[in-house]
C-alpha cells in the first residue's frame, strides 16, 4: 500500500488538497484525510490503527475544532483501544470543540441493525457505555438510518448502524445547528457521511413561556394580584385574554429584571461572595464583614437554584430533582434539544431540497 498511496492520492485529490493518513500505524491505510489547502489549515495531532485527531482552523471563522475520524476495527477486542482514547480525549478535549465521526464497526442499541444474529454480548455494550463515559451526544442527523449493507439478499441481508458522529459539549455550544448527513449508498457498502457546521440556530421572536420559579418570588402573587384587579369593559372571555395579556407584559419584565442572563448573574454572585470571603479571612472579628460575608453566599445560593430550575424547566427532563447542582446537565440537554429540533433542510415533492430559511419558511406557509 506504500508503494500506491501516492497514485491513490493523485486519484482522488483535486488540485491545491492535502492529505494526511494513518499509514505508518496501519500498513493498509485505512484512513485518508484530505483538505484544500486554498479553505482549511489541518494538523495531525495523532495518527493511529484506528483513528486520526486533527486539528481544524481557516482564516476566517474556524479555530480550535478537533476532528477526530474513526475506521474502528473488525475485532471488538481491538476496538477497546479505541474505546480507551475517546474517554482519554474527552477530558484532553474537554474545553475544545471536538467532534469524532466515521464508521466505529459497532452499534449502540438492538434497533441500530437488521437481520443476523439477534444476540447482544457483553463487549456489545463497550460502546455505548463509552459514549457515556465520554459524554459525547450524537450529532443531529438525517437521512440513512443504517448505514452498512452486507450486499446479500432475502434473509441473508445485514444491514447496520455502524457510523456515527458524536460532539461534545464545547462543540454543541460553539455549532449549535450543526447537522450530519448520511447518503444513499453508492459504491461503498457504507453510506458516505457529511458534516455541516452551522454557528448559531435561527431564533425568531421568542415565545411567552412561564417559569414556575417565578411563583417562588415575594412579589409574584402581588404582580398577579394587581394585575387582575384592573377594570376591563367586555365579556368575560375577552376580560380573561385581556387580563393574561397585561400580566404577560408585566412578567416579561420581571424576567429581564431578575432571570434573564441567570447564568451571568450567577457568576457575578459567585464573585461577590468569594470577595466577601476574602475580606472576612483579613478581618475576621469584623462585624460588617460577616454579615456580608453571610448576605452575599444567600444571593448566590438564591441564583443557583434559580438557575438550576431555569434550565431543568427548559431542558423539560422531569425525572432529575432540583437541588444537586445539575445545572451543566440541564443545559446541555437544552442545547441538545434544540438542535434536535431544528429544521435545517426540507424537500418537496420534486426532491428539491431546501436550506435557505426564507425558502424554508415559503415552503411551511405554501402548505
Amino acid at each position: 500500500m506504500v508503494n500506491n498511496l501516492a497514485a491513490v492520492q493523485a486519484n482522488i485529490l483535486p488540485p491545491h488538497w492535502a492529505a494526511i493518513t494513518n499509514i505508518h500505524a496501519n500498513p493498509l491505510c485505512r484512513i485518508i484525510v484530505g483538505w484544500n489547502t486554498k479553505k482549511l489549515t489541518i494538523r495531525s495531532i495523532q495518527a493511529t490503527a484506528q483513528w486520526i485527531t486533527c486539528e481544524v482552523s481557516n482564516h476566517l471563522m474556524l479555530s480550535g475544532l478537533r476532528l477526530t475520524f474513526v475506521y474502528g476495527s473488525n475485532n471488538y477486542v481491538e476496538r477497546t483501544a479505541l474505546w480507551n482514547y475517546m474517554q482519554t480525549a474527552s477530558v484532553d478535549h474537554a474545553s475544545i470543540p471536538w467532534a469524532i465521526m466515521g464508521d466505529f464497526n459497532a452499534v449502540l442499541r438492538p434497533i441500530d441493525r437488521s437481520g443476523g444474529s439477534n444476540s447482544w454480548l457483553e463487549h456489545h455494550e463497550e460502546f455505548p457505555e463509552c459514549i457515556k463515559k465520554s459524554s459525547l451526544h450524537q450529532i443531529p442527523y438525517s437521512g440513512i438510518r443504517l448505514t452498512w449493507h452486507n450486499g446479500q439478499t432475502g434473509e441473508n441481508t445485514i444491514m447496520k448502524k455502524l457510523d456515527w458522529a458524536f460532539g461534545n459539549y464545547a462543540f454543541q455550544v460553539r455549532w449549535q445547528a450543526a447537522k450530519v448527513y448520511f447518503l444513499p449508498r453508492q459504491e461503498s457498502d457504507h453510506s458516505a457521511v457529511i458534516l455541516r457546521l452551522a454557528v448559531n440556530l435561527h431564533q425568531g421572536t421568542p415565545s411567552f413561556k412561564f417559569l414556575n420559579q417565578w411563583t417562588e418570588h415575594e412579589d409574584f402573587m402581588d404582580i398577579v394580584r394587581n394585575v387582575w384587579q384592573h377594570r376591563i369593559v367586555g365579556n368575560p372571555l375577552f376580560q380573561l385574554t385581556t387580563k393574561l395579556t397585561i400580566l404577560k407584559q408585566h412578567l416579561r419584565k420581571k424576567h429581564r429584571r431578575s432571570t434573564s442572563h441567570i447564568s451571568y448573574k450567577v457568576h457575578k454572585a459567585r464573585e461577590a461572595w468569594k470577595r466577601a470571603q476574602h475580606l472576612l479571612d483579613a478581618e475576621a472579628h469584623n462585624a460588617t464583614l460577616r454579615d456580608m460575608e453571610r448576605s452575599t453566599a444567600k444571593d448566590y445560593m438564591k441564583l443557583c437554584k434559580e438557575e438550576e430550575g431555569f434550565y431543568k424547566q427548559r431542558s423539560r427532563i422531569q425525572w432529575l430533582h432540583l437541588g444537586d447542582q445539575n445545572t451543566k446537565f440541564f443545559h446541555r440537554s437544552l442545547i441538545h434539544r434544540r438542535a434536535r429540533n431544528n429544521i435545517s433542510s426540507l424537500q418537496d415533492d420534486a426532491s428539491g431540497v431546501y436550506t435557505d430559511r426564507r425558502e424554508i419558511g415559503a415552503m411551511h406557509l405554501g402548505g
